[in-house]
């Protein structure tokens, strides 16, 4: 019998208490030096001249497989205003994700930044999604089983694409859509439009997908009961949410709770710990992304009861591909 020394055995215990990623959660960038400082930004382009922008934390690693947040701006705004709006690259929400921001184009003939899903939207941004992930698991030690996304407006509704995409949703491990433009432009007639029961197209790679959508009550830009708008039909968001919840099988009735100290917030979970859920921010809560201080959408005077973005980073940490 072979009688190791006793550092030796000590080095062993040690090293198999460590809960290193697995090989296939290692992207193929670990172990490269980054091309930026970690605590900072850097300005990206696509071969077909596609923006975005990446955030290290200062925490970052190039040994140690590091989740991913896809963050997308709302129609008509850009990369700065959402890092401004989801501050996800503030140590007070997120210390140790990587964020990448992505910057929608403008439709044909105007300056109006739209997202692929919306009504005279022509922009292929499935593909673009699927190169920056392809360049930054490149470059970066990515956690290929830890990558999200989030977004505000038709930025969510696109994030809602993403889930509902044969190949992304393989890829992403769970979605958090704020204020989200779900529009289903297949309908482009008001006497077609029924939001509280039109069927939302969706054709993603696996059940069991986590979703955590949050939209307020007071919204005038996409109404929570859903609207025929810009020549497309929004269905109604507790559908939206109830559908999820059927793909991933399970049931059709919420179990519903108050959210603390708001105007009548109601949070809608569906599942296992809240697998899909959806939060009804409050009575008084409009086209924002839900936040307790002031920020680029509520101005100051529309605050909710809690913090979209600590909610979202929560949901995310409690999520990873299977």
């Amino acid at each position: 019998m072979i009688s190791f020394p006793v550092t030796c055995l000590a080095l062993v215990s040690l090293v198999s208490s460590l809960e290193l990623p697995k090989l296939s959660e290692r992207a193929t960038g670990c172990g490269k030096t980054p091309s930026f400082t970690p605590g900072d930004f850097k300005n990206f382009t696509t071969s077909d001249g596609r923006e975005y922008r990446a955030w290290l934390p200062a925490s970052y690693d190039s040994n140690k497989a590091t989740p991913l947040i896809l963050s997308y701006h709302g129609a008509n705004r850009d990369i700065s205003r959402q890092v401004a709006l989801d501050k996800l690259t503030h140590p007070r929400f997120n210390k140790d994700h990587i964020v990448v921001y992505l910057q929608g184009l403008a439709a044909d003939g105007s300056t109006r930044t739209k997202w692929e899903g919306a009504p005279d939207c022509s922009s292929n941004d499935i593909k673009f999604t699927g190169e920056v992930l392809d360049a930054m698991t490149e470059s970066l030690c990515v956690d290929e089983k830890r990558i999200y996304a989030t977004g505000k407006s038709q930025g969510g509704g696109f994030v809602g694409r993403l889930a509902c995409d044969s190949g992304l949703s393989s890829r992403i491990a769970a979605f958090a859509p704020v204020s989200g433009a779900y529009y289903i432009k297949e309908i482009n007639k008001k006497s077609d439009c029924h939001p509280e029961t039109v069927k939302v197209p969706c054709s993603p790679s696996r059940t069991n997908i986590p979703i955590l959508a949050f939209h307020g009550g007071a919204d005038r830009t996409i109404e929570y009961h859903g609207d025929f708008r810009s020549n497309a039909c929004l269905p109604d968001v507790s559908s939206w949410a109830r559908q999820w919840a059927q793909r991933d099988g399970l049931s059709g009735t919420p179990v519903n709770s108050t959210v603390a100290d708001s105007e009548n917030g109601v949070n809608m979970s569906y599942g296992k710990n809240g697998l899909v859920t959806l939060v009804y921010d409050g009575d008084n809560i409009g086209h924002d992304w839900p936040s307790k201080t002031r920020n680029a959408d509520n101005s100051g005077v529309r605050l909710a009861a809690f913090d979209a973005s600590a909610r979202i980073m929560d949901f995310f940490r409690d999520h990873k591909l299977p």
